[in-house]
């Protein structure tokens, strides 16, 4: 397999505006997400939202394939893949700030970013390349959607997808409501003994 080339991957992702559509449907996602699963503030497991992100994701990437002759969807061991014009081969993933994927170290996973590797899951040739987002902090936007190549465990280099002048903008996101029973726990704030004082002036005020 040959080292993705950032120039080559970049080329053929702005073939008919490829990146702009896959960046929309990733965003499209994330707004489906948020609109279906309100109360996801209390979810035990970060890697549920995770994988219903990608269930999104895949599904509307899918539809950009659908138009596209130069794509392809490749369905495999419980995931799914894409192919460009037969030169780059990408799957979509959820990365933390250093654009490392989410991914459990099995052997198909660890060969994905080893291009030493002359085939996977039967097709050879390709350079392999992740599309992934990073969520801020609090899990409440994305920051950042792009591609990232590695070779084993080293990212050799990435870049943002285009924003396009119809690029979707999401409403300001609003903390989920926890369900009923769910208890809120509150900081305990020092103590600056003005309380007193206030509620006294208050009361002079009145």
């Amino acid at each position: 397999m040959p080292i993705p080339r950032r120039e080559d991957v970049e080329r053929i992702l702005q073939i008919n505006d490829r990146d702009l559509k896959l960046r929309d449907a990733i965003m499209h996602a994330w707004a489906e997400v948020q609109e279906k699963y309100p109360d996801r503030a209390w979810w035990r497991r970060k890697s549920t939202m995770r994988g219903l992100m990608w269930e999104h994701a895949v599904d509307r990437v899918m539809g950009v394939v659908s138009e596209d002759k130069g794509l392809a969807a490749v369905q495999h061991y419980d995931t799914a893949s894409f192919i460009a014009d037969d030169i780059v081969f990408f799957r979509l993933k959820k990365a933390d700030p250093k654009l490392f994927s989410s991914n459990f170290p099995t052997p198909l996973a660890q060969m994905f970013h080893r291009h030493e590797t002359a085939d996977l899951f039967g097709h050879q040739g390709f350079q392999r390349v992740e599309i992934v987002h990073t969520f801020n902090a609090y899990l409440t936007s994305i920051d950042w959607i792009g591609v990232v190549a590695r070779d084993g465990k080293k990212v050799i280099w990435d870049y943002e997808l285009r924003r396009g002048d119809g690029a979707i903008v999401l409403p300001f996101p609003v903390a989920p409501t926890l369900p009923a029973g769910k208890t809120v726990v509150k900081p305990n704030l020092p103590d600056t003994g003005n309380e007193g004082k206030e509620a006294t002036e208050n009361e002079a005020k009145e």
